[in-house]
């Protein structure tokens, strides 16, 4: 095992075990402010994307971590009766469907860059209601999420869609959430 590897495999790690405090939350308040529809999304997206990355013997361990954490968070939400259905989830399931098509007409890179780009769009909805109304405490958990993504981008071993897209994009967006939870409040 080389530095990559140790790398990616730690930055797989940290972005599993950052779902803790997330299924703790939930046992602990019944899941107040969590969603069953985004989770199962956003675990349907990150299988798609480990798995295209598989196929490519690219970077997937934060995204497999993140697959992981969204089922968990899934189920548990679902297990707990938090089961809603909106537009906005409607909306981001025709995007899985598109990221299918993608996959299905282009590749696992097709599918690869679709989803990637798919989940951060699905983030955007967070990152506004953070920006809205900033909370410190959730800075701590994106800064590890900036931690997490970074040392994945880093673990990559080429410059290549499979090894550094998804944790790249995903760092990035970390940072925007990050700012977000830290920024003044408007009094």
């Amino acid at each position: 095992m080389d530095l990559h590897d140790i790398l990616k495999l730690t930055g797989g790690l940290l972005a599993l075990a950052l779902f803790v405090p997330m299924i703790v939350g939930v046992v602990r308040d019944g899941g107040a402010g969590q969603s069953f529809a985004t989770w199962i999304l956003w675990a349907v997206l990150d299988t798609i994307l480990s798995t295209s990355i598989i196929l490519q013997h690219g970077n997937y361990f934060i995204v497999l971590g993140f697959a992981i954490g969204g089922w968990l968070m899934a189920g548990l939400l679902l297990w707990r009766r938090r089961v809603t259905w909106g537009r906005f989830e409607s909306g981001v399931l025709v995007l899985v469907i598109a990221c299918l098509a993608a996959w299905r007409f282009s590749g696992a890179l097709g599918a690869t860059m679709a989803s990637t780009l798919v989940i951060c769009v699905a983030g955007i909805p967070g990152l506004v209601a953070l920006w809205r109304n900033p909370n410190r405490k959730l800075a701590r958990i994106w800064a590890w999420y900036v931690v997490a993504n970074g040392l994945a981008f880093c673990g990559g071993t080429e410059w290549s869609v499979a090894e550094r897209f998804a944790p790249g994009a995903f760092a990035v967006f970390a940072v925007l959430m990050l700012l977000a939870a830290r920024r003044k409040a408007r009094s």
